[in-house]
């Protein structure tokens, strides 16, 4: 269910009319989500969601405790309030509280088009069916998803904060097999408009993986030259901007805490050639435009040239530390070269080239050593140009050591929700052979 500001207002104030407590702030979120599923060359499920929740957090000094519903009348606000009340009462005291924020400004963010948020079923079935027809075409296997929703959220409190933010976005993903699952291809689209998801391009690319992917041949477990396509770049970064925690880093329990003491802002971590930062304001990612505590989000600069620049701050580890808060990184940006990935390919010796990671776990959290698995196209680059397919591997390696032997950036492209080059890199581990697909 989509709400309004007005009708958002509403509600925030008549739950807020009846709290008792020192402070409450009231979180309101909802939407619609609709999917369309195919696998075997056909649909095989599709469906809309809606949902609404309200979540009351009360605190009566350092003591403080939530509760969530889902309905909006009178008699449910009135009970919420009273049972985040109830709890709070007993809840032990919170040495980390901070008070709830007063009023805050917000930047002018509006990720919506009307285009995904009226999106009905039969905009979906059109893309699936051209996954499906060219995969026909090829004597391949289709599988996927197809995916869009309007969502909206909305904070409020007793200090007089409010906010409102509504999103939209769709995703197309399109995985083709050939030869009885013998090899296989991925590739995807994202866009806050859904009528700029190019499910044929997708489709058109993942069959040519799966069809240039057959017959597999094995290479040695070793340390190569790679070149990451964009999703597996946002697959491997990922766990890397999990560990930008300032609190573990000042504690030395994070690769960014400093030998002696303190953390490693200011200090080199990765290649010249590596600028990392986020702003909601981007017009290809807009992202959010406040957390869950109604913190404004802001541009940040994370690692600038490959000098760390800014680590997350929570409002309570700020205040602490005596900086500004940052709240959590928002419209993911990591600057690129120009090119495609295709570029980097015409510019590689010799090369493994990989679609995307999956099933990536941490070996060491301090080092961000991770493993995982190739999936979905592995291919042999030589003089410029994909000779083979190979068999998956295991890998072990930390998305920051890949950071320092980056050789080569394409120009970024739109990955869920993120601008993500390709990058080529001087040395990759992989670890072991791996019979997935």
């Amino acid at each position: 269910m989509i709400l309004d500001e007005t009708q958002v207002r509403a509600i925030l104030d008549k739950a807020l009319s009846y709290a008792t407590a020192d402070e409450v702030r009231v979180n309101l979120q909802g939407g619609r989500r609709a999917n369309t599923r195919f696998a075997l060359n056909g649909v095989t499920t599709c469906g809309d969601a809606d949902s609404l929740t309200v979540t009351v957090t009360a605190g009566f000094g350092r003591r403080h405790a939530a509760a969530s519903t889902t309905e909006v009348d009178d008699g449910a606000l009135r009970r919420v309030v009273a049972a985040a009340e109830q709890l709070a009462r007993i809840a032990p005291e919170d040495p980390e509280h901070v008070p709830e924020l007063g009023p805050q400004q917000y930047l002018p963010v509006d990720p919506w088009a009307d285009r995904t948020a009226g999106a009905v079923p039969a905009v979906r079935a059109e893309g699936v069916a051209t996954a499906i027809g060219r995969a026909e075409a090829d004597g391949l296997e289709s599988s996927g998803y197809f995916e869009h929703g309007s969502e909206f959220s909305a904070v409020g409190n007793s200090r007089g904060l409010f906010g409102w933010s509504r999103r939209t976005d769709a995703s197309f993903t399109v995985t083709m097999r050939a030869d009885g699952g013998s090899s296989s291809g991925w590739a995807g689209a994202t866009s806050r408009d859904i009528g700029e998801v190019d499910c044929e391009a997708a489709s058109r690319r993942a069959a040519e993986k799966a069809l240039a992917a057959r017959d597999p041949r094995p290479l040695e477990p070793g340390v190569y030259p790679v070149i990451l396509e964009p999703q597996a770049v946002r697959d491997f970064l990922t766990f890397a901007l999990w560990c930008f925690d300032a609190r573990r880093a000042d504690e030395g329990r994070s690769f960014f805490t400093r030998p002696g003491g303190g953390n490693k802002i200011g200090q080199r971590v990765a290649g010249e050639n590596i600028t990392i930062r986020s702003d909601p304001t981007h017009p290809d990612v807009l992202g959010t435009r406040f957390g869950a505590d109604g913190l404004p989000a802001r541009p940040q600069t994370w690692i600038e040239n490959g000098v760390l620049r800014q680590l997350v701050y929570s409002r309570y580890w700020a205040g602490k530390q005596g900086v500004e808060p940052t709240g959590l990184p928002t419209g993911l940006i990591v600057e690129g070269g120009e090119g495609t990935v295709d570029d980097l390919i015409a510019a590689a010796d010799r090369a493994v080239l990989i679609t995307r990671f999956w099933y990536i776990r941490f070996v060491d959290p301090q080092t961000i050593l991770l493993t995982g698995l190739t999936r979905d196209g592995l291919f042999w680059v030589e003089d410029g140009r994909i000779r083979h397919g190979l068999r998956n591997f295991r890998f072990n390696e930390s998305p920051i050591a890949v950071l320092n032997r980056v050789t080569g950036l394409s120009a970024p492209v739109r990955v869920s929700g993120a601008l993500i080059p390709a990058l080529a890199a001087g040395g990759f581990t992989f670890a072991s052979a791996s019979d997935s697909v």
